[in-house]
């Protein structure tokens, strides 16, 4: 027997374990919520890290490929976008620059009036560089790298906005030189003091880098918190007396092995980043049906930054570029416009894959057909840059950010290459459309390299597919006053969805014009500190009413796939049966019913134990006894209510088998089928718990 689909009091359920994720589950389970990390991707040892350097198996996130890494590209129609999927989410990735936005983001007016936001998150961005350990990169960490980037702004008239960026990395007194936690009095893991590797944008293998499982997430096991790695989220479903009951996979498993049991939460923070989080909640809204409320701005008002990453390589037998952080300086050659240098030691395959030679162009068109001139007049000096020895210690990227207007959607649509199936798309938004070519980002790549003696590159997917690219895209469920502007209000819960919160970077709804990351925790660190203790919520929130049920059977099938097994106790009393989906089938499928000896099927009727009889001639005759266990499905090998005749019941009741999950209004969508193996399939039905008192104990036979 399952538990009563009613969540443990008190429990929060945190999708994805990045900056919004991590700040959530220490602050709540310092509340005294009792809270889970649902997070998919794999805890990374600094082993792992270490192997990921020389390994793509061990770097790419792929799990469907055999790949066990981190990091993964996805290009859309519209932008290209760079994360990593692990336990600590995008930190792992992340070259811990925490830079504060202009008074131009805070003033945008695509927050919600009535707030000043840069005084209401200012403690909250203190509270951030303290829990990431920020400091100034120190003197002794920069290198050429910085003097090229120093040059470039002098050519570029910026030089005095030049300087050492704030960084989230323990630098301590020397190089290489592990102690005890330095951060929390003892509370955090021991650290390592960076040994200047170059190596922060392809996880740190050394203990030096603030990543999040050595401050928030370690503090949050500290204080209770429980992380489930290898466990994606699939699905969200509202509980008929509150709640949700989040359907679960392991994406590195095959088959039926993938199932991992529903986890039940009185709340939910979903904080799987942009793509992850706007992945679950349209499909949810647009594909199952099991949020459909969230409102018509969800996948709207996504932003890249503004963003274009260009790159300088230098000649052969040139010194190596790669001592120091990943970024250790930066500048700002105008007002709204911010540019940092990179190094990148690890991943270097995949990058000298993707750059091109530089070309200017406002047309996309115009600008992709003379970067494909370029390639083909001049072959040999692109072959130069893919085929490039020692190419990580000879490369420069350049990280150029604006505080701009591009504006995007996602939605959830059928996918171009198997139109059976719908994935994330995007799609142009209400505004100006996300930029591909920054004039300045190329004034800026041309003067570093005449400082260095490099050769100035573009990537390809900016040059030649006209995508926006981006680490740090933004938005898609954004705060609002109402649903008709935004997806979450001010408290970040998600309008028409009690106990649903988003805390993440798409909760933002302007450009931050620089690494977003201490944003990004500040905002989040604002969310906790107004959620409150469990005494304060008083409990789950009942769902809203369902709405209707889709007619096709298709898509039944993908709502009923997904929702929870009850109990059996809960079936006690009498229920009336009703046919769903196409007309055709509600208009058959009674004629059918009858003809095999149920005439007039009016429902069911259980007593507590899960014994059960049907009922027949409008709910006046009981016929045919059957019993209620909770068993795995045939159709998908997760859990179901499975209801099952005697083996002495005529034919075909014998072999049917009526499997039930409920919905989130308590009723019940049931399958009913006759195993054949994989191939199994069922014709839905629904039960609907019916007012009237049992007045008659039926003659089924005892529960076992």
């Amino acid at each position: 027997m399952t538990a009563p689909l009613r969540p443990h009091p008190g429990s929060v359920a945190v999708i994805g374990s990045g900056f919004g994720g991590a700040v959530s589950a220490l602050r709540l389970a310092e509340q005294g919520w009792s809270v889970t990390v649902l997070e998919q991707g794999r805890r990374h040892t600094d082993a792992d890290l270490l192997a990921a350097r020389t390994s793509l198996r061990d770097y790419l996130w792929g799990p469907e490929l055999g790949a066990r890494g981190f990091f993964w590209q996805r290009v859309f129609g519209h932008m290209g976008i760079i994360g990593a999927s692990g336990v600590g989410g995008g930190s792992i990735v992340w070259g811990a620059v925490m830079l504060e936005p202009g008074d131009a983001f805070f003033a945008d007016p695509a927050w919600p009036a009535g707030t000043a936001w840069r005084e209401e998150l200012a403690e909250h961005y203190a509270t951030a560089r303290r829990m990431l350990g920020v400091t100034e990169t120190p003197a002794r960490a920069l290198s050429a790298q910085d003097d090229h980037l120093l040059a470039a702004a002098t050519a570029m008239g910026a030089q005095d906005t030049f300087g050492r960026v704030p960084a989230a990395i323990y630098y301590g007194d020397r190089p290489g030189v592990t102690t005890d936690d330095p951060f929390f009095d003892g509370a955090g893991p021991p650290r390592t003091s960076c040994r200047l590797c170059g190596g922060c944008l392809a996880g740190c293998p050394y203990g030096a880098k603030n990543s999040l499982d050595r401050n928030y997430l370690h503090l949050a096991q500290r204080a209770g918190a429980r992380i489930q790695e290898r466990t994606r989220v699939d699905a969200i479903v509202p509980l008929p007396d509150g709640g949700y009951a989040l359907r679960c996979s392991d994406p590195f498993a095959r088959g039926r092995a993938r199932h991992r049991p529903d986890v039940l939460a009185e709340r939910v923070v979903v904080s799987a980043g942009v793509l992850g989080t706007m992945e679950l909640l349209l499909r949810c809204r647009d594909e199952l049906g099991t949020l459909p409320r969230i409102g018509p701005r969800l996948g709207a008002h996504v932003r890249t930054n503004s963003e274009a990453v260009t790159g300088i390589l230098q000649p052969p037998g040139s010194p190596s570029l790669t001592r120091g952080p990943s970024i250790s300086t930066d500048f700002h050659p105008d007002a709204r416009t911010h540019i940092t240098q990179n190094r990148y030691v690890g991943g270097g395959t995949l990058l000298r894959l993707s750059y091109g030679p530089l070309v200017d162009g406002d047309d996309p068109r115009a600008r992709a057909r003379e970067t494909l001139r370029r390639i083909v007049r001049h072959p040999i000096t692109h072959l130069r840059t893919v085929l490039a020895r020692d190419f990580e210690a000879r490369f420069t990227a350049l990280t150029v950010m604006q505080s701009g207007e591009g504006d995007l959607r996602l939605r959830w649509a059928r996918s171009p290459v198997r139109p059976w199936r719908r994935v994330l798309r995007s799609a142009p938004g209400s505004g100006p459309a996300a930029p591909s070519y920054l004039p300045v980002a190329n004034d800026a790549t041309r003067a570093f390299a005449q400082a260095s003696g490099g050769t100035p590159l573009n990537l390809t997917v900016e040059s030649i597919a006209g995508r926006s690219f981006t680490a740090h895209v933004l938005g898609g469920a954004v705060i609002g006053p109402d649903a008709d502007h935004g997806v979450v209000d001010e408290r970040h819960e998600v309008f028409g969805h009690p106990g649903l919160y988003v805390a993440d970077a798409s909760v933002i709804p302007a450009d931050v014009g620089v690494n977003p990351s201490l944003t990004i925790t500040a905002l989040a660190e604002r969310f906790a500190a107004r959620f409150g203790s469990p005494e304060t919520h008083g409990g789950a929130t009942p769902a809203p009413v369902q709405d209707d049920l889709p007619a096709g059977l298709a898509a039944l099938a993908r709502r009923w796939a997904v929702l929870p097994a009850p109990d059996v106790a809960s079936l006690e009393g009498d229920w009336r049966a009703t046919f769903v989906g196409p007309a055709v089938l509600r208009a058959v499928a009674p004629r059918g019913v009858g003809a095999l000896g149920l005439p007039r099927w009016w429902g069911k009727r259980f007593d507590a134990h899960g014994s059960g009889i049907n009922l027949v001639d409008d709910g006046h005759r009981e016929h045919q006894p059957m019993t209620a266990t909770v068993a795995p499905s045939a159709i998908d090998g997760r859990p179901v209510l499975l209801v099952t005749y005697p083996p002495d019941a005529p034919l075909p009741w014998r072999h049917v088998r009526d499997e039930l999950r409920q919905l989130p209004d308590g009723r019940m969508l049931a399958m009913s089928a006759i195993a054949t193996g994989p191939l199994t399939r069922g014709l839905p039905f629904v039960l609907a718990r019916d007012g009237r008192t049992n007045v008659r104990s039926h003659r089924a036979p005892a529960a076992p």
